[in-house]
């Protein structure tokens, strides 16, 4: 059923094959048989939750065990659900689809494509006395090939029109002009004059534009003893606009650095707002993964590089027995000396502060693909160890509501935002 969805499915014949595979290989998910030869699925699972690299790997127990009491162990040792072994199709597919294993690849890649590809930008103040040689050589070319331009149309020209008037006017001999009379006595004179006519409009034009030039030319260079007297000027001043100028680009530097600041301080306050999560909720679930993909989306529009670092603290409640190896909250108006139990062990607080829900543990594994490395995650469990507020220091002085509405306030997770730099 698994390889309908084209995922490769790997099969392992014992937990401690499994615990062997796991050394070289991260599945997205595990489906954990229960009863198997030497070690069993529970076992199995508690160690592969108790090893920090393979505790985020989602567990789902495929097994014939039924009853309320055996998913409560599953979930309990870390195991997100248990499926029965009679299971239709539709209801892998929608199993798969909940753990985010179908279609979580090809949602990431479309994320990274829209990923902003981050462009920084820098530059450097360059000194005066270099632009003032680079402007003095980029003038210095514009004279001399406007100059160049201008001597060679006007001698163009010049020739053009010296060779055309000497053909035109040169007398013709008696003979031709007999000849050239005797079929038209207009003709000859008609052509001349319509000849000197259009010399003389050419002569006044060339005249016109080579007065234009000469007046361009001046004003070029004109133009270019002012720039001069202002280059020499702002050598003389150079120094002290230089230095000037460095100064205000420290000063917006620092502000720009200043107003990053309070943007990721702004948007720490905010994303520890709602960092509390009840007694029955993973400190890791799905209401902190909301949070931490509104700000994930914040951090890249600001082009953030650096690290998000979450903190889970666990708190100790007073809690009554089920009768199922199970616990809830004591009622409230029983003395918090008679509860069943307050709050765990330091190192089963330490691997709770570690659950996850699969979403968050799929958003987390994708990190690095999505934002191209930019952002980065780190997960700490601090336990029991750091409460907010301090319990009572005796018991039997308080109620178990009063007790648990201070475990309350400790039950929560801290966001720390540093950015690379740091």
């Amino acid at each position: 059923m698994l390889e309908t969805h084209e995922l490769d499915v790997d099969m392992a014949e014992s937990a401690e094959d499994a615990l062997d595979y796991l050394c070289d290989h991260r599945p997205d998910v595990i489906f954990m048989d229960h009863l198997m030869p030497g070690m069993d699925g529970f076992e199995a699972v508690s160690a592969i939750k108790s090893n920090p690299d393979t505790a985020t790997i989602p567990i789902m127990m495929y097994t014939s065990q039924e009853g309320e009491v055996y998913v409560g162990q599953a979930r309990a040792l870390g195991a997100v659900g248990v499926l029965p072994k009679k299971i239709a199709p539709v209801e892998v597919s929608k199993v798969l689809t909940s753990l985010r294993v179908i279609g979580a690849d090809r949602a990431a890649q479309q994320d990274g494509m829209q990923e902003s590809t981050s462009t920084g930008t820098s530059g450097e103040f360059p000194g005066l006395e270099t632009l003032d040689q680079d402007l003095r050589i980029l003038i210095k070319d514009l004279f001399e090939q406007q100059r160049a331009v201008l001597r060679r149309d006007l001698l163009d020209s010049y020739e053009t029109i010296a060779s055309r008037v000497v053909d035109e006017i040169r007398p013709p001999d008696d003979k031709r002009e007999s000849e050239v009379a005797t079929d038209d006595t207009r003709g000859p004179s008609a052509v001349m004059q319509a000849v000197v006519s259009i010399l003389v409009v050419l002569t006044i034009v060339f005249a016109w534009y080579y007065w234009q030039r000469e007046q361009g030319w001046r004003e070029l260079q004109l133009q270019y003893t002012l720039l001069q007297q202002q280059l020499e000027d702002q050598r003389a001043t150079g120094a002290e606009n230089a230095q000037l100028a460095t100064q205000q680009l420290s000063g917006y530097q620092q502000s720009i650095e200043a107003m990053f600041a309070s943007t990721l301080a702004g948007l720490e306050w905010g994303a520890n707002q709602a960092n509390l999560y009840g007694f029955d909720e993973l400190p890791l679930g799905d209401t902190l993964l909301a949070v931490v993909e509104q700000l994930a989306e914040q951090l890249a529009a600001i082009e953030f590089s650096g690290l998000i670092r979450i903190e889970t603290h666990v708190a100790d409640y007073c809690l009554s027995a089920t009768g199922t190896d199970g616990y809830e909250l004591a009622p409230g108006n029983l003395p918090a000396i008679n509860c069943d139990g307050i709050g765990l062990a330091p190192d089963e607080a330490y691997e709770l502060g570690l659950r996850q829900s699969v979403a968050f543990a799929n958003f987390i594994r994708l990190a690095d693909e999505r934002s191209a490395g930019r952002i980065r995650y780190e997960i700490i469990s601090l336990g029991n160890s750091d409460p907010v507020i301090d319990y009572p220091a005796a018991p039997g002085s308080v109620s178990a509501r009063t007790w648990n509405d201070i475990a309350a306030k400790n039950s929560r997770v801290e966001i720390s935002i540093l950015p690379a730099r740091y």
